[in-house]
C-alpha cells in the first residue's frame, strides 16, 4: 500500500469544503479556504513554489508552476477542491475511515481522492529531473456548483496553457468529451385568492404545469435525435418545482428549474431558443425564463497525442481502460475558448453517494499511469501554445 497516499487523501476528506453554491457561507464546514491553505502549506513544504488565487472572499484556488526546458508550452494538471453537501450520509462524511481496503468519507472520490494523486504526481515529476515543458498544477475553487475557480484561472492564468488533464472520478477511464450544462428557471406568476373562491385570483402553478409537459414531450424528442458517438443524445429534465405557501391559499407564485445537457455541436443559445419558441407557441409566453448556469461542453480529439498517450499509458496499468465521453459537466468547460486539447482522468466510481468511498488500489494505480504518462511523452510537441 501507498500510505502516503492513502494519507494524503484521508487528510483531505477530514477539511470539509462544502460548496456553499449562492448562500455565501465561507465559515467551515463551507467553502474552500481551509483545504486551499492545506494544499498551499503541502506544496511549500515540498518545495513546490505555490500561490493563493483570490477568486471569491474566503475561496481561493492553489496554483504551482515548475519550468521545463521548453516555457512557451504548458501542461496543467488539475483538480477541484470544493464537495456536494452532506445531508443523507450514513457515514462520517469528515472522519476519513480505511475499510476493506476504501477509503471513506465525503470527497473520498469526487474529488479527494483523484486531487491526491494529482498532487502526487506532480511533486515526484517535478522532483525526478528534467522537465521537458512547463508543468503547472491547480486545485480549483467552486467546481460543484458555478465553476468559479476554473472560470477565473482560464482567464486570468500567469502562462499560457497548451493542454491540460482534468482530475475527476472516471474510473481510470480517458473521458476526451462531456455535455454541456444549460440551466433554467420558469416563473410565472399570478394573483392571491382564498381557495374557497379560486376565480378570483390566478394560479401560478396552472402555467408551470402545463410548461413542465411540454418540456417532458421536448426531452423524449431528444432522445429521438441523432446521436454523439461518445455521448449519445442530448437530455432535458425538470429538477425542481416549487409554488404555493399554504393549502387554502391560491398562489400568486411558481418557478421550475430545468437543466439541459446539450452536444459539442449545439449552442447553449440554441437551446434556450428553443424552449422559448416552445412557451411562446403553447401561448405560455407570459412565463418568465432566465438562465442561471451556462457551461461549454468539451470535446478533445480521441486521437491527439494528449488523449492516446495518456491512454496508452492507463492501458499498460488498467487493460480494460478506455476512451469515452460522460454526460455530466467539469470544470474543462471553463477551458473550451482556449481551444487547447483537454482530458478528464482519475480514479473513483462513487460520488455523491450516501457512503462515498474509493479503492485505495485505484488511487494507487492512477498515479502509476499519471507518472507513467508524465515520465514519457505528453504529447506537446506538435501542439501551438494559446494564451
Amino acid at each position: 500500500m501507498n500510505t502516503e497516499l492513502a494519507k494524503l487523501c484521508c487528510d483531505l476528506i477530514n477539511i470539509p469544503s462544502i460548496n456553499p453554491q449562492n448562500t455565501g457561507k465561507t465559515i467551515t464546514p463551507y467553502g474552500e479556504s481551509e483545504i486551499a491553505d492545506f494544499i498551499f502549506q503541502w506544496l511549500k513544504q515540498h518545495n513546490l513554489s505555490p500561490q493563493l488565487q483570490p477568486v471569491n472572499p474566503q475561496r481561493p484556488n492553489v496554483f504551482a508552476l515548475a519550468e521545463g526546458d521548453d516555457t512557451t508550452q504548458t501542461l496543467l494538471l488539475t483538480a477541484h477542491m470544493d464537495t456536494v453537501d452532506v445531508q443523507g450520509m450514513t457515514i462520517a462524511p469528515f472522519a476519513a475511515q480505511i475499510k476493506n481496503d476504501r477509503i471513506f468519507g465525503r470527497g473520498a472520490s469526487d474529488d479527494k481522492g483523484p486531487l491526491a494523486v494529482m498532487m502526487q504526481a506532480f511533486d515526484q515529476t517535478v522532483k525526478a529531473g528534467k522537465l521537458p515543458f512547463n508543468l503547472a498544477f491547480l486545485a480549483t475553487c467552486g467546481e460543484e456548483f458555478d465553476m468559479s475557480g476554473a472560470a477565473w484561472f482560464a482567464q486570468n492564468s500567469p502562462v499560457p496553457i497548451t493542454a491540460a488533464v482534468f482530475a475527476e472520478p472516471t474510473d481510470l477511464n480517458v473521458i476526451a468529451a462531456h455535455k454541456g450544462v444549460l440551466r433554467l428557471r420558469l416563473k410565472a406568476h399570478g394573483k392571491m385568492s382564498h381557495s374557497s373562491i379560486p376565480e378570483t385570483g390566478q394560479n401560478a402553478i396552472y402555467p408551470i404545469a402545463r410548461a413542465v409537459t411540454l418540456l417532458e414531450n421536448h426531452a423524449e424528442k431528444l432522445r429521438q435525435n441523432p446521436q454523439h458517438d461518445l455521448l449519445g443524445c442530448e437530455t432535458l429534465a425538470v429538477t425542481i418545482i416549487r409554488g404555493g405557501q399554504q393549502i387554502n391559499i391560491v398562489p400568486d407564485k411558481c418557478y421550475a428549474d430545468v437543466d439541459y445537457r446539450f452536444l459539442p455541436n449545439h449552442s447553449p443559445e440554441d437551446c434556450l431558443r428553443k424552449v422559448e419558441q416552445l412557451l411562446q407557441n403553447n401561448q405560455l409566453g407570459n412565463i418568465q425564463l432566465k438562465t442561471s448556469l451556462i457551461c461549454n461542453p468539451m470535446e478533445t480529439d480521441p486521437s491527439s497525442p494528449l488523449t492516446i498517450n495518456l491512454h496508452n499509458a492507463a492501458t499498460k496499468i488498467v487493460p480494460n481502460s478506455q476512451i469515452k465521453g460522460v454526460a455530466y459537466a467539469t470544470d474543462a468547460s471553463q477551458f473550451t475558448h482556449l481551444n487547447i486539447p483537454a482530458v478528464v482522468f482519475g480514479p473513483g466510481n462513487r460520488p455523491h453517494t450516501e457512503d462515498e468511498s474509493i479503492e485505495i488500489k485505484a488511487l494507487e494505480k492512477a498515479l502509476k499511469i499519471m507518472l507513467n504518462y508524465l515520465q514519457n511523452n505528453w504529447g506537446l510537441s506538435s501542439i501551438s501554445s494559446i494564451s
